[in-house]
């Protein structure tokens, strides 16, 4: 009876002393705040608030792998551009093109002008000497430019499989710098021939004058669609002639105002992509082709487009009413965007022929035929 005792005592103190190390555990681990192991609530150093497309871009869906030739070209800076704030007018004052797949953010918005300044390729080589390496069939071309001889050679060696040709319209179109540096502000920035792009910004306070589109030629639930006149006008013609062939090419997405442009690329970088990703698909602030009101995302801003009929008559037609298709395939390394079969942009019928027959972007061909 004794021995039954002491062994039902042992148990009670066995018992016991389990309990008090489960308690102290359950102390433990109900001390550990689950922000703490969350990565959600981990600060992201890499892509802070404010931080600096497109047009890219301009576009809101994964690009497509395509096989490119890519020059060698100078590193992108890898840092975002410091913040700053951008006054833009009131008036006149169309709603933004909606359709967007975030919303815009508060934080500042970024100013190209800020980013890490990039000088050119370093040349030990003088103008002089430059132009003495140069063969003279290339320096007469009406696109050479003497002053640009140096960048001209620099290039030429970092790509030797180019000829002097190729070489010279990509250092005319800047490609021979980072993109986002040696940023010219445009001046005239009415014309229907500027060129908008990583190299090439429209001022701050520019908004220029628009047009509503007729809701029949609106995209269902994009909201109230805007561009120049000009654009306005051949839209509507091309719309109405591709319906009598049972076509319906519609305004997914227009004219986008630079303010929203910086707040759709905070709000990208800050979802954690990173600054190439999102340089490659959206356009910053001022470099958007949609603030000119020239540009309109037809149908949808996704890649089965190419599976419409929609897609399969403009793309040989466009031009015939000043369109083209403003970001080719396979041109990433010049344009600096992945390809957009929704992307069109107004140049005129005349121009915009001429650059289709022609088969180049339309960088290339404003460093040829444009630029004097």
């Amino acid at each position: 009876m004794k021995k039954a005792a002491l062994f039902l005592s042992l148990l009670v103190v066995i018992a016991f002393i389990s309990y008090q190390l489960v308690a102290d555990d359950i102390t433990v681990y109900s001390s550990i705040d689950i922000s703490d192991i969350n990565p959600s609530n981990t600060k992201n150093t890499a892509y802070p608030q404010g931080t600096a497309d497109v047009d890219n871009s301009d576009s809101y869906s994964e690009p497509v792998t395509t096989a490119t030739s890519t020059p060698a070209h100078t590193p992108t800076p890898t840092s975002a551009p410091e913040p700053s704030s951008t006054s833009v007018p009131v008036t006149p004052s169309p709603s933004p093109t909606s359709g967007l797949d975030s919303e815009p953010v508060s934080s500042p918005s970024p100013s190209p002008e800020d980013a890490v300044a990039a000088e050119p390729p370093a040349n030990n080589i003088s103008r002089e000497e430059a132009l003495n390496v140069i063969p003279l069939e290339y320096q007469q071309l009406n696109y050479f430019y003497p002053d640009n001889a140096a960048r001209y050679v620099g290039y030429k060696n970092m790509n030797p499989d180019f000829d002097y040709e190729k070489v010279i319209v990509y250092v005319n179109i800047g490609l021979d710098l980072p993109f986002y540096t040696n940023i010219n502000t445009i001046t005239e920035t009415n014309r229907i021939d500027v060129l908008v792009n990583k190299y090439n910004k429209l001022p701050d306070n520019f908004v220029p004058q628009l047009e509503q589109l007729p809701d029949l030629l609106c995209a269902p639930g994009m909201g109230n669609q805007y561009l120049r006149k000009e654009a306005k006008e051949a839209f509507e013609k091309m719309h109405y002639d591709a319906k009598t062939l049972g076509l319906n090419i519609t305004a997914y997405g227009t004219y986008r105002s630079i303010e929203l442009q910086h707040n759709i690329w905070n709000s990208k970088v800050q979802s954690g992509r990173t600054i190439a990703d999102v340089d490659s698909l959206n356009s910053r602030g001022g470099h958007s082709e949609h603030h000119t009101g020239l540009a309109v995302d037809v149908i949808r801003n996704n890649y089965t487009v190419e599976d419409s009929a929609e897609f399969k008559w403009y793309k040989d037609n466009a031009h015939h009413y000043g369109f083209i298709i403003r970001y080719p395939n396979g041109k990433e390394n010049i344009t600096g965007y992945a390809y957009e079969p929704w992307h069109l942009r107004y140049l005129g019928p005349e121009l915009a022929t001429e650059v289709y027959n022609s088969g180049l972007t339309f960088e290339e061909y404003y460093a040829k035929m444009i630029v004097k």
